[in-house]
């Protein structure tokens, strides 16, 4: 009996150990490769518990989420502008800044610092497992791949169209040629999303592009004021050219005024005159008389027979 009851435990136990060995889950997160003798012979996509056969089969899960790529900002060369100062290489994927032809030592471009990332996904993990077995290799790849094709792409890129509605124009730019390298490669992955977080001058480009940015400036501010000077100026002109024609006009008709107003005075004084001559000339003397000797400081020295008088020899 002893000897039987130990002969069940152990087939109980190969059992057990056969049935833990047979039994394999994959999580809702994760997608696997089952191998037997180290060869692949089925994936296994849906979650949940699976089946293998033991000691033979193996299985290799990989992740099914969504990836990220985060490698450190580097330096790299800019359009300096619109017109591409860039030329291809041997390799028709590869765009390389164009040298000065007078000197061949100085590259036309600007260096700026970029920071980017990206977000993949397994979507081939036998492909994957073959070219790439780990997750670190893959990041490392693509991370290569990604630093290529940015080159590449910012190479024919002015900083305006980066800083400017076109950045997104050159970020799918990106993803299209890192999606065709690693489809070229056969990776098994797929790069979903490719973005410039950053995108900075370096700093003696900043400081001498700071520079450039006063001086425009101020060529801007000096033109502006020499515009307005010389609007404020023909303002004036056209100021001082009216206030002259109201100021002629003004004087035309104070003259036409005064002399209607002296001819009406004449011809009053005319028909005064002529209604009684004497009483006239009677009244223009005492206003003489006033207008003469209303100054007790005033001398006159004049004959007795003076007109001037003729009113007072006339009472005498």
């Amino acid at each position: 009996m002893k000897n039987l009851y130990g002969i069940f435990l152990i087939v109980l136990a190969v059992a057990l150990i056969a049935g833990s060995q047979s039994l394999f889950t994959v999580d809702q997160r994760e997608q696997a490769i089952v191998l037997q003798l180290g060869q692949p012979i089925g994936e296994v996509r849906q979650p949940g518990l699976h089946f293998k056969i033991p000691f033979v089969q193996d299985v290799r899960r990989f992740d099914s989420r969504i990836l990220s790529v985060d490698p450190e900002p580097e330096q790299m060369v800019i359009s300096s502008s619109n017109d591409s100062p860039l030329v291809k290489s041997a390799d028709p994927n590869i765009i390389v800044p164009k040298t000065d032809t007078s000197n061949p030592e100085i590259v036309s471009g600007e260096p700026i610092i970029v920071d980017a990332f990206a977000r993949y996904r397994i979507n081939d993990p036998l492909m994957f497992m073959k070219t790439l077995r780990t997750v670190g290799a893959a990041n490392q790849r693509i991370e290569n791949i990604m630093n290529e094709s940015t080159r590449s792409v910012l190479g024919q890129t002015t900083m305006r169209d980066l800083l400017s509605t076109e950045r997104s124009t050159v970020m799918h730019d990106i993803l299209n040629r890192v999606n065709k390298k690693i489809e070229t490669d056969q990776l098994g992955v797929d790069v979903i999303d490719v973005r410039i977080v950053r995108a900075d001058l370096t700093p003696a480009l900043r400081q001498s592009t700071v520079q450039r940015m006063i001086s425009e400036l101020k060529e801007r501010a000096t033109e502006t004021r020499a515009k307005g000077e010389e609007r404020a100026l023909e303002i004036r002109s056209t100021a001082e050219k009216e206030r002259t024609i109201l100021l002629a006009d003004a004087q035309k008709e104070s003259q036409i005024i005064r002399g209607e107003g002296d001819n009406n005075a004449i011809q009053t004084y005319t028909k005064a005159f002529n209604k009684d001559q004497e009483f006239y000339d009677f009244i223009r003397s005492l206003e003489a008389y006033r207008n003469t000797l209303a100054n007790p400081e005033t001398r006159l020295i004049l004959s007795p027979n003076s007109a001037f008088f003729k009113h007072f020899q006339s009472a005498e």
